[in-house]
């Protein structure tokens, strides 16, 4: 069983964290920021992340695997379904959760003094088309192509979009997820 003390300073950095870079880029954060607005001292702070950069990752990054996780269920559940329905309902929850965080992406994404969160993103995309190029049917990857390349090309092209989504001229979630579906190749599915 987990403190319940352990369960309500974890919830009050998150919130901490996730209100703070919601106003400011990640590398104008100090530790004291944190703590402050948390209601917690700097060893209970360091018990926790080592950075706040690193404790907004440990924020986004369950959230993102389970989107991960749901796909692959997704997937397994209904072999034969449509393949491009279910990456649109993925890319949908990513989408969402970008809208969710809005704030916090718009400012850290393009942060020159911290890229944790570009890097934690980017690093979710990466692993999510590993995982799941490694799935498709053999014969189903276009002749030459590197695995290990391709899922570098689309976690960036990923993260670009949402980089420029975020910081380009106001358009709907809907637009994003549209123009991310439609960049999908039709060997993804």
């Amino acid at each position: 069983m987990v403190d319940a003390r352990i369960v309500q300073t974890t919830k009050a950095l998150h919130t901490a964290i996730v209100e703070l870079a919601s106003k400011q880029p990640v590398s104008t954060i100090t530790v004291a920021d944190v703590t402050r607005a948390a209601g917690i001292n700097r060893a209970t702070f360091y018990s926790h992340a080592t950075s706040p950069g690193a404790l907004l990752t440990a924020v986004i990054t369950p959230e993102l695997d389970a989107i991960r996780a749901a796909d692959a269920a997704a997937r397994d559940a209904a072999p034969d379904a449509d393949g491009a329905e279910i990456t649109r309902r993925g890319v949908e929850k990513v989408v969402d959760h970008v809208v969710r965080y809005r704030e916090m992406y718009r400012l850290a994404l393009p942060d020159p003094l911290d890229a944790s969160i570009h890097q934690a993103l980017a690093g979710h995309f990466e692993t999510s088309s590993l995982q799941h190029i490694s799935r498709l049917p053999e014969g189903a990857l276009p002749e030459g192509l590197s695995v290990h390349i391709a899922a570098g090309f689309f976690a960036h092209a990923l993260v670009g979009a949402v980089e420029a989504w975020l910081g380009g001229k106001r358009t709907s979630r809907k637009t994003l997820l549209d123009t991310i579906v439609a960049m999908v190749p039709s060997w993804w599915q």
